[in-house]
């Protein structure tokens, strides 16, 4: 995941700061104080970094004096003002549906934690991974996604659900009540290596009340649209080189195929990549040799088999550029790899 990824939808943030004006908070010093543009959070589509959020926290639960903060939004959230996420959900089939559909678009309202569905036997167990760096104190991010999580699960099928377990990826802090008093008659087990519920897989089974099949393609085939939009990379230089890592499969991709592939002029982008310091030759070099170093370190295939797979019309000619870029040919760089 790239650190671009580690955001939040503005709108999830927006939540929070609402359920805060409800409590009769100070949001506009909140804001101030941490540098957060509340004219950014009124836009659906803008994201919010994780340092920001966590920042927000920290700022929020003093404003309160309330340790608990996170858990006590999360109850005040109604689950189907998460957006589009939420829709999709909303209209699959079954519990067991719904909960693949999260795991799948999950990162449209955050990208700092990786949620997975995990089935063995009798038990299931939604998972939360922290996959972001920037998230330094888990806390308040597992405490309302968990949160967030058990209601609208219930929402879903139209029953309270009873959790067996709920894994919280952080140290157990002074208080557990109400930690305790939400998650009744679950085992809490804190200091877990992640966050996560763990229940009875035949709860999978039930069907979601609000199931739509044509709501559900609708929701899902925007969800899909936005996700690929926010993984799209930012800069020209990035486009570009995946789109040269995608098309290097035997053949030299042309700076024309690339441009077509991207909706623009060969004149457009070479001036882009002019603005950005560099060129499509430069590019294609640099994917060429980031292909060449990982088939020489996996040790696979032949030289050759990697000449003609960069698009060299000759293993002689990929030799010497490979020795431009590295210093070394490819045999040699190969031979340093295998004895370090």
């Amino acid at each position: 995941m790239t650190p671009e990824a580690h955001t939040l939808s503005a709108p999830s943030v927006g939540l929070l700061l609402h359920v805060l004006r409800q409590q009769g908070q100070d949001v506009e010093t909140i804001c101030r104080q941490i540098g957060l543009d509340q004219q950014l959070v009124q836009d659906v589509n803008a994201r919010i970094t994780v340092e920001t959020v966590q920042d927000l926290w920290n700022t929020a639960i003093a404003a309160t004096q309330d340790p608990d903060l996170a858990l006590h939004v999360a109850e005040s959230i109604n689950p189907t003002s998460m957006g589009t996420i939420a829709y999709v959900m909303m209209n699959a089939p079954t519990l067991h549906e719904s909960l693949l559909k999260l795991c799948k678009y999950q990162d449209i309202i955050c990208g700092a934690i990786r949620t997975s569905l995990e089935v063995q036997g009798q038990q299931a167990l939604v998972k939360l991974q922290i996959v972001s760096p920037a998230l330094q104190n888990p806390r308040n991010a597992l405490d309302s996604e968990l949160v967030i999580y058990k209601n609208a699960f219930s929402a879903l099928v139209g029953q309270e659900l009873k959790y067996k377990q709920v894994l919280l990826a952080y140290p157990e802090p002074q208080s557990i009540k109400e930690h305790t008093r939400i998650f009744a008659g679950a085992e809490l087990e804190f200091g877990a290596t992640y966050g996560g519920l763990v229940f009875d897989a035949a709860y999978l089974k039930l069907p979601v009340v609000t199931a739509n099949p044509e709501l559900n393609q609708f929701f899902e085939q925007y969800a899909e649209e936005y996700l690929q939009k926010m993984h799209q990379p930012k800069t020209v230089r990035k486009r570009v080189q995946r789109q040269i890592a995608q098309l290097l499969k035997g053949e030299e991709p042309g700076i024309s195929t690339v441009a077509r592939s991207l909706a623009m002029s060969v004149r457009s982008l070479q001036g882009k990549l002019k603005e950005e310091g560099t060129t499509y030759q430069a590019l294609l070099d640099e994917v060429r040799k980031q292909i060449a170093v990982k088939h020489l370190q996996d040790n696979q295939n032949t030289i050759t088999d990697i000449a003609y797979l960069l698009g060299y019309s000759e293993p002689s000619v990929f030799s010497r550029s490979f020795k431009k870029w590295t210093g070394m040919a490819p045999a040699a760089y190969r031979q340093s790899m295998a004895a370090a």
